[in-house]
C-alpha cells in the first residue's frame, strides 16, 4: 500500500508537458563538459597556452614596464608631438602633447596610469597588425581562405563584449595579460575585413599588367596590391585602435591596468571626482590615439561619432571607407593678394602692441604679495620687498604665459602675412591677430580689475601689467584697423538671412557666464582656515586624555576624526565669482560676455548684410570669447601651479570657461569661410 501511495504521489507532482517546470526534468551537462574541456586543455596543452601568452607578456614588459613607465613624462609628450607631426601635421602633434600633459595633472599617479593605458592599447593594436594584415592579405588573395575565415569573423563580431572575457579567464586567469588578449581579440576583425577588401578592390587589369611584365607574385603583392590597398588598411588600423580603446575600459573588470582600472574603481565606489578626472583622461588618450591614426579625409568626424560608427559597423567595416568620388573640386588657379600699402601701418601697430606684451612678461607684475597666488598659498600673502615677473608663480603666473603666447601670435600674424600672405597657418592672419589681441585685452583688463586677497595688504601691481595692457590696446586697435582693410573674402557666399540662432547662442553664453559668476570659484579647506581656537582646544584636550588613558585611545581617536569631519563640512569656505572675499573674476567675465553678445548682433547681420562687416564683428565676438577662456584658464592654472593642497578652484571657473567657448563658437561658421582673397590672371592689368 505504501509503494502504491508513493507512485500516486509522484504522478501528481510530475509536471505536465506544457508546464514550464517540465524542462527541469532533463539536464544536458554542457557546463560540466566545458569544465572538463578546460581542465584537459590546461593540463595537456599547457605548452600551447604558454606560447600564446608569451608575445603579450613580452611586449607588455618591454613597452610598458621597460619603456613608457621609466621614461620622464616630458620625453613621452615630446615623442607624441613628433609622431603626430610626422604622421599627420603640426596641429595634431601639438594637440597630442597638450592633451597628454593634461592627463598627468588630473590626479595623483595619473601619468603612470596614462602611460600604461597607451602601452596596453599599443600592444593590442601591434599584435592585431601582426596577425590581421597577413591574414587579411591571405583572405584577399585566396577565396578558400576567406570562406574559412569569414564565418569566424562573423562569430567574433556578434559575441557580446563581456562574453569575450570568459575563455581567457578560464585559460589565463585574471590580470593585465589576459585583459590585453581580450582587447586584441575584440579589435581584430575590422582590420582583417578591411585588408581583405583593400586587396580585392585593386583593379584586376593593374594586377594582370604587372604579371604580364613578368613580376613574381611577391612583387605583385608588395609593389601593386599593398600600396593600392593602403587606404583600406589604414582605415582598418584606425577602427581596430578605436575598438581597442573602447574595450580596455570593459577589460578593467578582469584586471587591466591603466585609466580603465581607475575609472572602474570610481564607478564601484561612486567617487565623482575620481570618475570625472579618470574619464576625462581616458577620453583625451582616446582622442590623441584616434587623431594620430585616422586617415586624412576623416578629420571632421568627432571621436564619439567615430567610436559609435566603429561599434555599429563591426560586421561591415567596409562601409566606413570613403568612396572619394566628388570629394573636392579642382582648385582654381590664382595667387593670394599681396600686402597693400594701406595694410602696413595697422600691421605695424598691431605687431608693436604684441611685442610690448611679450616684453611685459619679463617686467615686474607683482610686488609685496601675490595677486592670485595669495588666495591659494599662504606664503604669498606677505612677500615684503620682493617683486615678481609675469612668468613667476607669485607674479603673473599663467596669466603671464598666456600674455606671452598671445603677443607672439599677434607678432607672428604680421610677420607671416608680410612674408607669405595667405599661405601661412590659418590663424596667423588679420582675423587671427584681432582675436589674439582682444583676448589679451580682456584678460589684462580682468587682471587689473581683480581684487587682491584680504590678507595680501602689501600687494601692488608692477609696471609689467600696465605695459601688457597698453600693448593689448595697441594690438587691438591696430588689428581691428588691419581687419577693416585686409582683402579677405568668403569661400562661399554667406546666407542672406540674419543669423538669429547665433545671437541666441551668444545669449546662452551670457546666461552660462551669469551662472558661473554666482557659482563657487574656490573651495578653501586648509587647516588654518577650518579650525578655530575652540576646535583646536578640544583636539588638544582629547590628545591629553588619550595619553592619560591609553585604553580609550581608539574611542578618542574616533572622536577626533568625527570632530575634524564635522568642521570640514561646516567650515568649508566657498567663494563665488562676485563676492568681495574673492578676486571677483566672475563679474568681469560676465561683463565681457555681455560685450560679446552686443558684438554678436552685427556679426549675425542684424545691422546690415555686408559680408565683410559680419566677418569683422564675428572676429570681435570670437576674440572676446577667447579672452573669457584665457581668464578662466589663467585662474585655474595659477592655482594648480601654486596653491596649497586643500585649496581648490571651483566649478564656477570651469562653467565660465565653457561660456567663453560657446561665445567664441558663435563666430566659427563665418570665420571658417573667410580667407585672403585671390588674384586671377584675368584680373591682372594688361602690360602696356
Amino acid at each position: 500500500m505504501r509503494v502504491l501511495a508513493q507512485q500516486q504521489s509522484d504522478e501528481v507532482l510530475r509536471p505536465g508537458f506544457f508546464d514550464n517546470e517540465v524542462t527541469e526534468q532533463f539536464l544536458v551537462p554542457v557546463g560540466a563538459w566545458a569544465d572538463q574541456a578546460v581542465d584537459w586543455i590546461a593540463v595537456r596543452l599547457d605548452w600551447l597556452l604558454s606560447i600564446i601568452k608569451w608575445p603579450f607578456d613580452a611586449l607588455i614588459g618591454l613597452l610598458v614596464d621597460d619603456i613608457l613607465e621609466p621614461l620622464p613624462w616630458v620625453v613621452v609628450v615630446l615623442a607624441f608631438f613628433v609622431i603626430g607631426t610626422l604622421t599627420r601635421n603640426v596641429r595634431v602633434g601639438a594637440f597630442a602633447a597638450v592633451a597628454l600633459s593634461i592627463c598627468g595633472i588630473l590626479g595623483n599617479n595619473y601619468w603612470q596610469q596614462t602611460a600604461r593605458t597607451i602601452g596596453y592599447v599599443g600592444v593590442a593594436v601591434l599584435l592585431c597588425v601582426i596577425v590581421g594584415i597577413p591574414l587579411g592579405v591571405a583572405c584577399g588573395r585566396a577565396d578558400s581562405v576567406w570562406r574559412v575565415v569569414r564565418p569566424l569573423l562573423d562569430g567574433l563580431q556578434v559575441i557580446p563584449s563581456f562574453v569575450y572575457m570568459l575563455p581567457f579567464i578560464f585559460f589565463f586567469g585574471i590580470g593585465v595579460v589576459p585583459a590585453t588578449m581580450v582587447t586584441m581579440t575584440f579589435a581584430l576583425p575590422p582590420l582583417v575585413r578591411l585588408t581583405n577588401l583593400g586587396v580585392r578592390q585593386v583593379p584586376g587589369d593593374v594586377v594582370e599588367a604587372s604579371r604580364a611584365y613578368g613580376a613574381p607574385e611577391w612583387r605583385v603583392l608588395l609593389d601593386v596590391q599593398l600600396p593600392l590597398a593602403r587606404p583600406a588598411i589604414a582605415t582598418g588600423i584606425n577602427q581596430t585602435l578605436l575598438l581597442a580603446v573602447s574595450m580596455l575600459g570593459v577589460a578593467a573588470i578582469m584586471g587591466a591596468g591603466g585609466l580603465g582600472r581607475v575609472l572602474l574603481q570610481a564607478i564601484t565606489t561612486q567617487d565623482v571626482p575620481k570618475g570625472m578626472a579618470s574619464g576625462l583622461a581616458f577620453f583625451l588618450v582616446a582622442v590623441v590615439l584616434d587623431r594620430i591614426s585616422q586617415p586624412e579625409d576623416t578629420d571632421s568626424a568627432g571621436l564619439i561619432r567615430r567610436v559609435r560608427l566603429a561599434w555599429a559597423h563591426r560586421r561591415d567595416p567596409e562601409r566606413l571607407l570613403a568612396t572619394g568620388e566628388g570629394a573636392g573640386a579642382d582648385a582654381s588657379e590664382g595667387r593670394f593678394a599681396g600686402v597693400t600699402a594701406k595694410e602696413r601701418l595697422p600691421m605695424a601697430i598691431a605687431a608693436a602692441g604684441g611685442a610690448l606684451a611679450v616684453v611685459s612678461v619679463f617686467l615686474t607684475w607683482t610686488s609685496g604679495a601675490g595677486l592670485f597666488s595669495a588666495y591659494g598659498r599662504r606664503a604669498d600673502e606677505d612677500l615684503a620687498q620682493q617683486s615678481f615677473s609675469g612668468l613667476d608663480a607669485s607674479g603673473g603666473s599663467w596669466f603671464g604665459y598666456l600674455a606671452l603666447g598671445l603677443g607672439v601670435l599677434v607678432v607672428g600674424a604680421a610677420v607671416m602675412t608680410l612674408a607669405a600672405p595667405g599661405r601661412g597657418p590659418r590663424w596667423l592672419t588679420a582675423d587671427g591677430s584681432l582675436i589674439s589681441s582682444l583676448a589679451l585685452l580682456v584678460m589684462m583688463a580682468c587682471y587689473l580689475l581683480a581684487a587682491p586677497a584680504d590678507a595680501a595688504a602689501s600687494y601692488s601691481a608692477g609696471a609689467g601689467v600696465y605695459v601688457a595692457l597698453v600693448g593689448a590696446l595697441l594690438a587691438s586697435v591696430g588689428s581691428f584697423w588691419w581687419v577693416s582693410l585686409a582683402p579677405h573674402s568668403p569661400l562661399h557666399p554667406l546666407t542672406a538671412r540674419v543669423g538669429w540662432g547665433r545671437v541666441v547662442l551668444a545669449g546662452v553664453a551670457v546666461v552660462v557666464l551669469g551662472m558661473a559668476a554666482v557659482s563657487g570659484w574656490s573651495f578653501d579647506q586648509r587647516k588654518d582656515v577650518v579650525r578655530d581656537a575652540e576646535v583646536e582646544a578640544q583636539i588638544a584636550e582629547l590628545y591629553a586624555e588619550a595619553e592619560a588613558n591609553p585604553a580609550q585611545s581608539g574611542v578618542i581617536s574616533a572622536q577626533i576624526s568625527a570632530l575634524l569631519a564635522a568642521q570640514s563640512e561646516e567650515k568649508l569656505i566657498v567663494t563665488d565669482g562676485v563676492s568681495g572675499a574673492g578676486p571677483g573674476l566672475g563679474i568681469w567675465a560676465l561683463a565681457a560676455g555681455l560685450a560679446g553678445l552686443v558684438a554678436a548682433l552685427p556679426a549675425a547681420g542684424a545691422f546690415g548684410r555686408d559680408e565683410h562687416l559680419r566677418w569683422r564683428w564675428s572676429t570681435v565676438t570670437a576674440g572676446i570669447g577667447a579672452g573669457v577662456v584665457c581668464v578662466t584658464i589663467g585662474w585655474i592654472a595659477t592655482q594648480v601651479r601654486s596653491a596649497d593642497d586643500s585649496y581648490l578652484t571651483g566649478v564656477g571657473a570651469f562653467i565660465a570657461l565653457l561660456g567663453g567657448v560657446v561665445l567664441a563658437a558663435t563666430a566659427a561658421s563665418v570665420l571658417k569661410e573667410f580667407r585672403r582673397s585671390k588674384v586671377y590672371a584675368e584680373d591682372e592689368p594688361a602690360p602696356v
